[in-house]
Order: structure tokens, then sequence, then C-alpha cells
């Protein structure tokens, strides 16, 4: 079963502008996909914003009373990333593979770090290829087997069932390094003599003068 996330047709709102729409608290989108003509069509920001954190990779989209099984196929910001300006829902078929960018989960504690390592986590998605029914909600890369000085490839991790990679299995997902160790400098240094400047006279010239 799918979550499913319900819109409304735009047409039924004689097509408000845009920007309309988005002072109203709406965001302004589309469904589009192989097997239908593009549908305009609009949600409530802050339902969207919920369903999309909640839902998984493939979801429901239910417009008119029809219900199209959709992923996720752009979502534009506005500048400051705290307005969403436009969201495109592509339309699966669900006896057709298809490829569905997925959340990387990391879990558990690698040793390097234990042992003062730094971890960078390089990649947060991943390309997945499989029927929509078999694609993950997120894929989950175990970090309890990197020590310092090692990286972990793709190619170390099993694709979910009935599915496969979309990328390069020498991707590096994530790399363990020893901390840089900034050196201080062993030169001497001659102080800083403060004082009257110097007139550029001797001791003895000094005197004869005075």
């Amino acid at each position: 079963m799918y979550q499913c996330l319900k819109v409304e047709n735009r047409q039924h709102r004689d097509q408000a502008k845009p920007k309309t729409l988005r002072k109203e608290g709406w965001v302004p989108g589309v469904i589009f996909g192989k097997e239908i003509k593009s549908v305009s069509m609009q949600v409530k920001e802050t339902v969207l914003r919920k369903f999309l954190h909640q839902s998984g990779s493939v979801f429901e989209v239910e417009i008119g009373g029809t219900k199209h099984l959709c992923n996720l196929d752009h979502i534009q910001k506005d500048p400051l990333g705290k307005t969403t300006m436009h969201v495109s829902f592509h339309k699966l078929k669900a006896g057709q593979k298809t490829t569905v960018s997925v959340p990387i989960h990391y879990v558990g504690e690698a040793p390097g770090v234990k042992a003062g390592g730094v971890l960078n986590l390089m990649v947060d998605h991943l390309d997945v290829e499989g029927l929509p029914k078999d694609i993950p909600e997120f894929v989950e890369v175990d970090l309890s087997s990197i020590e310092i000085n090692e990286s972990f490839h793709l190619s170390s991790v099993t694709p979910p069932k009935g599915c496969s990679w979309k990328i390069d299995g020498e991707t590096n997902l994530v790399s363990c390094h020893a901390p840089k160790i900034v050196e201080e400098s062993t030169e001497d240094v001659e102080p800083e003599i403060v004082g009257e400047e110097s007139t550029g006279e001797t001791e003895e010239e000094i005197k004869e003068a005075s």
C-alpha cells in the first residue's frame, strides 16, 4: 500500500497565476508521464512538506478522484530555500522498471572515528532501478567496518531485492581519515625592541655633539 497525496486540479481555479497561488499558501505543480497528458495541479505547501518528509520514494498522487503512481521528479525552491516554488511528479507504470533517487541512511559507528579519525559522507542519495513495488524508501549503509585511511565504495553494498544500482560501483560513499595536525613553527624569531626610534648616530657622535 502506497502513501497518497491529495492535490487539486488547477483548472478548477481558473488557472490562477503561480505568484498568486504562492501568496495563498499553494504550490503549483504538474504530473507528467508517457501515458498521460501533463496535468497542472496545486497543493498546500504545508501539506506537501509534511507528506514528502514522511513518504517513501514511490507514492500515489490523487487528483480528481484518480490516483497516479508517482515519484518526485523535481522540487524548486526560492533562492533562500524557504519557499517551494514548484513541484513536478513523474507518473510511473506499475509493471515497468524505473530509476528513482533514493536517500541513504548511514548506521553504525566507524571504528576509525572511535580511533580519532574524521568521517566524510560523500553521497546522500543513490539512483536505484527496479519495479515501483521494489523501490525501497531508503538504502541502509553500515559504517561499522570503516577504519582510519579507508574508503567505502558502493560495490560493498548489496542492491535491494529486485533492484540494481544505476551508478558506478566504484563510487566512493564514505571515507575516514586522520585529523590534520597543525605544526607550530620552530624557527627562532628575534624579539622586537620597543622604544625610541634609532637616529642612526653612534654613542661617541652623540657625546661629541653635546
